[in-house]
């Protein structure tokens, strides 16, 4: 019961220090999405240009999409 006490303690403590921290721990997965696609971009112009072998950018390709 006394942990379950200091756990709210805890919740309402971060809404009140931080009001956006629930906002971002929910947004952490659209920033990434962001961050790959900016990758993936910056992949193919480096294949495209022909910096990288068909191998690796394969390769690179698979790392970003999972």
């Amino acid at each position: 019961m006394f942990f379950g006490f200091l756990l709210i303690l805890l919740i309402l403590w971060l809404i009140i220090k931080n009001p956006d921290f629930f906002k971002n721990l929910f947004e952490a997965p659209q920033k990434n999405d962001n961050a790959n696609k900016e990758a993936l971009k910056i992949l193919n112009e480096k294949f495209v240009k022909g910096e990288i072998t068909e191998e690796e950018y394969l390769r690179k390709k698979k790392l970003l999409e999972d």
